[in-house]
């Protein structure tokens, strides 16, 4: 109920500040009928002949149901995947504005072979070029809704995704701020990898994919590992954090006031499990906080109004 406390103004400001504060998005839920190019991912399939990402309603044992019916992009709508396979789709994102918070989302469910077949996500910002991979990425703010035994390791070193997840995740890949900044367009590609044993599994389904380009950051509602309370996150300058442990306390070591270019603007120290700070004094606009304590370092988005 914390919400009622906040200043009226404060939503006031929200609704009429739409072109700071608005979420531009693009959709993807491959149906076809709800799909208008302006607004949408457009996806492409690789031109190999042994590509196996199909476009359609899945007829599988696991994969039988898209999460949006009746479509998905599944590597193969009726059969399991095959060995010595490099399968891939890609798409494009083009900046529209030079801030805000890119986030990439999207479902999905995994049957692949742990450790030896996997589903890997990359980045591109020189057209195809290089290839960078979203796992233990700097660039990368979040990465969140998958269980974590299915991040893995392939036998080639490669960060993918790995293992069997049968529930429908919602994966959220969000990048730090000053990547907007820094890339005009950027091309995101998703492969399946497969090794030479074929254990006759599924693979990889994906569905209802969003580009999301926000000034504030998609907050993870889900995730109980956070340890830290910051409140609000739409303030006028002061800024409560504070322990979620209720067994013991997390002191909180150090804050960083970061901007939206990923410069730090101040830097707190404290040892309590509750502080406040005020950033009253600084520009109306989006900011971070990077808090460090005994349990780990945190990204939190913050957004600094005045009358």
């Amino acid at each position: 109920m914390r919400i009622k406390s906040y200043p009226l103004v404060l939503f006031i400001l929200l609704i009429f500040k739409t072109s700071l504060f608005a979420q531009f998005q693009y959709t993807q839920y491959f149906d076809g009928a709800d799909t208008v190019a302006s607004k949408s991912i457009i996806v492409k399939l690789d031109t190999s002949h042994t590509n196996i990402w199909q476009i359609g309603k899945p007829h599988k044992t696991i994969f039988h149901k898209a999460a949006t019916v009746p479509n998905a992009i599944v590597t193969d709508t009726i059969h399991y995947y095959p060995n010595n396979n490099i399968s891939r789709f890609t798409f494009q994102f083009v900046r529209v504005t030079n801030y805000g918070v890119l986030a990439l989302q999207w479902m999905q469910k995994l049957d692949l072979d742990t450790n030896h077949d996997g589903g890997i996500i990359e980045y591109s910002t020189n057209k195809g070029l290089t290839w960078v991979n979203v796992f233990n990425n700097p660039s990368v703010l979040n990465f969140y809704g998958f269980q974590q035994a299915n991040r893995d390791t392939l036998a080639t070193g490669e960060y993918a995704f790995s293992g069997r997840d049968t529930s429908w995740r919602n994966i959220w890949l969000c990048f730090n701020p000053s990547f907007i900044q820094t890339y005009d367009t950027t091309l995101f590609r998703f492969t399946l990898k497969t090794d030479s044993v074929n254990n006759n599994r599924e693979g990889w389904m994906i569905d209802n994919m969003m580009i999301n380009l926000t000034m504030i950051h998609p907050v993870n509602e889900m995730k109980k590992t956070e340890f830290l309370n910051v409140f609000p996150t739409v303030t006028n300058g002061i800024i409560n954090i504070e322990s979620r442990i209720i067994l013991e306390n997390v002191p909180v070591q150090s804050i960083d006031l970061i901007g939206v270019d990923g410069k730090l603007i101040e830097h707190f120290t404290n040892s309590s499990s509750k502080y406040q700070i005020d950033i009253s004094k600084y520009e109306a606009g989006m900011y971070f906080l990077k808090i460090t304590s005994d349990i780990r370092t945190e990204n939190h988005p913050v957004m600094l109004l005045k009358q």
